[in-house]
């Protein structure tokens, strides 16, 4: 399964929409949402989407 991860860096921009960043994960979803909190906890980024293709 293929999902893209759209990161957030304020509130403001997770809630109008607006990533700063799109990346797209091959695997399960419990594999893309550790892949993203991991990004979070090492990046700029606060807040983050999952969206399944």
């Amino acid at each position: 399964m293929k999902f893209e991860i759209r990161y957030f860096i304020t509130e403001s921009s997770f809630r109008s929409g607006i990533p700063a960043f799109i990346e797209i994960i091959n695997g399960d979803r419990n594999y893309a949402v550790n892949w993203a909190n991991n990004k979070i906890r090492n990046s700029q980024f606060k807040y983050f989407d999952i969206i399944q293709e």
